[in-house]
């Protein structure tokens, strides 16, 4: 069987992110944000959460290897948008949560990129988006529950 990369929901998937990635760092880049769309998709994810985090809990949230995400945080933590805490339950685990200056900002950033989702999902409808977020979130689990990535 001949792998056709044309029908593979994997390239198709690694393509739309990548055009939405491209997309989103223009939408950060003309409103003068200092950040990275990955460095603002974890201040979206400490946003929602609601609480502070840690390290290894906002890594597991955004899928993204525990350096990777601490190299983000020292930018967001530099510019005062994160602090860093020490757990009341354990002392070697290291808390992260928007200080208050980080959700404000982060507030004036928010409706642009909600333009950008409006954008993103025209035409198509709110059967489909369910449809197509829950074979996501099966392919998604159906991965990590293999967790062996050779």
């Amino acid at each position: 069987m001949h792998f056709d990369s044309e029908s593979s929901p994997g390239f198709a998937i690694g393509r739309v992110a990548y055009l939405i990635r491209s997309a989103m760092a223009a939408v950060l880049k003309r409103a003068g944000w200092p950040f990275s769309p990955e460095e603002t998709q974890a201040l979206i994810s400490l946003l929602d959460a609601g609480r502070p985090l840690s390290m290894n809990e906002l890594a597991s949230l955004m899928i993204r290897d525990p350096t990777t995400v601490k190299r983000q945080l020292d930018r967001l933590v530099q510019q005062k948008f994160v602090q860093r805490s020490e757990s009341s339950e354990d002392a070697r685990i290291v808390m992260v949560g928007l200080t208050r200056r980080g959700e404000q900002k982060l507030q004036t950033v928010l409706p642009l990129l909600d333009d950008l989702r409006e954008t993103t999902l025209k035409g198509i409808s709110k059967s489909e988006l369910e449809v197509t977020r829950n074979v996501l979130r099966k392919m998604q689990a159906n991965l990590l529950a293999r967790q062996t990535f050779e």
